[in-house]
């Protein structure tokens, strides 16, 4: 099962649900960082056969633009307050957030740039996506006048993640190494650690000792819940 430190308490909680096994998530409208970990947490929640209603609540941080939910693989959430308790609210520090029964609250999004000046967001919005999954839980998301810290090594991992997946897409299946894969779960089941499980990830579709079969297969599986579609260049032809 999943298990997340509660901000107010400090404490590790295991996600429990307050209907059968429908876990009621909301975060505040139009803050992206909150809405990915939400997204993360629905598609991690689903490997436990839970059922995840995602809700956005009025916005009040001040956080990058967030339209266009489908750009960054995630589904429109449901809008406003749930028919019922809120099990789980993802947030920003200084912002209580309505009652729930745990709270994951993350750093504020930090931009240095001239006033009313956009920050420029990268060209593939599944990278804006790593980036925010990239980010350890106490770090906040930078910003400046050229963008985002961090967009160029995230540009460049996910173009090779994508790249490695579609070569090793070629050779024939194998089953998933279960020594590779179970880290990468233990990381997202604590804490939603997506920051251990993409390292780990790039480790794993480094390891030349892994069958390329096999290292397509973990890639793919992970992908479910990192949702950067990695096999996106899949049987795609070298320009």
């Amino acid at each position: 099962m999943v298990r997340l430190t509660d901000s107010q308490t400090g404490k590790s909680e295991l996600v429990t649900t307050s209907i059968g096994r429908r876990v009621r998530v909301a975060y505040p409208s139009r803050s992206l960082r909150a809405a990915i970990i939400a997204d993360t947490f629905r598609r991690v929640a689903g490997r436990h056969h839970l059922t995840v209603t995602v809700h956005h609540l009025p916005y009040r941080a001040r956080v990058a633009d967030a339209a266009g939910y489908g750009r960054y693989n995630m589904p429109l959430p449901a809008m406003g307050q749930p028919d019922g308790a809120i099990d789980l609210y993802f947030g920003e520090d200084g912002d209580e957030g309505p009652r729930a029964r745990v709270h994951v609250l993350h750093p504020a999004a930090v931009v240095d740039a001239a006033p009313r000046r956009p920050v420029p967001h990268p060209e593939d919005p599944l990278v804006m996506r790593l980036i925010l999954l990239s980010l350890a839980a106490d770090e906040p998301l930078r910003a400046d006048h050229a963008g985002y810290h961090g967009a160029a090594d995230a540009t460049a991992v996910l173009a090779e993640l994508r790249a490695r997946t579609a070569t090793c897409a070629e050779s024939p299946s194998a089953p998933m190494p279960a020594e590779a894969i179970g880290p990468i779960h233990a990381a997202l089941d604590a804490d939603l650690d997506t920051r251990a499980a993409i390292r780990l990830l790039v480790e794993l579709a480094r390891d030349e000792n892994v069958a390329p079969g096999a290292r397509f297969e973990a890639l793919a599986h992970v992908d479910r819940f990192l949702a950067l579609d990695l096999s996106r260049d899949v049987g795609r032809a070298e320009s």
